[in-house]
């Protein structure tokens, strides 16, 4: 196990979550996951590759995303091992359409696990801020 190697393709991994966020494109969004990976958001979980595909692409569609930058704040692997890591990391989500402001912050709890050489996220559990507001 190359340790400084796996952190930093473990905080690309984080980078490249964020990123799909923005590019609206499902698939390059899934393949952040292990094909049985659990996104456990505050709209509900959704489990392996489709589910995951179907969640993103619904969040997008609904405008939820439309205008808006996503952005990966602190990333801290509390445990690493050669093919896992839990991962805890802060996000924050900028309005970039209209007037900017920081539109809604929290965190991600993290399994990752390594498949086929890459990481990738098992287990997601995120966490909004109390101060988000859902129109």
């Amino acid at each position: 196990m190359n340790t400084a190697q796996d952190k930093f393709e473990i905080f690309e991994l984080m980078n490249n979550y964020i990123l799909s966020i923005d590019s609206h494109n499902n698939e390059e969004f899934a393949d952040n996951f292990t094909v049985d990976g659990i996104y456990d958001s505050p709209w509900g979980v959704a489990e392996g590759r489709q589910a995951i595909i179907s969640n993103i692409a619904y969040w997008h569609s609904s405008g939820i995303t439309a205008g808006k930058r996503h952005f990966v704040g602190s990333v801290r692997i509390l445990e690493l091992n050669a093919e896992t890591a839990n991962v805890q990391s802060n996000y924050w989500i900028a309005e970039a359409a209209n007037t900017p402001a920081i539109v809604a912050t929290g965190e991600y709890t993290d399994l990752v696990k390594k498949v086929n050489g890459q990481w990738k996220i098992a287990h997601r559990k995120q966490v909004v801020d109390a101060s988000f507001k859902m129109n």
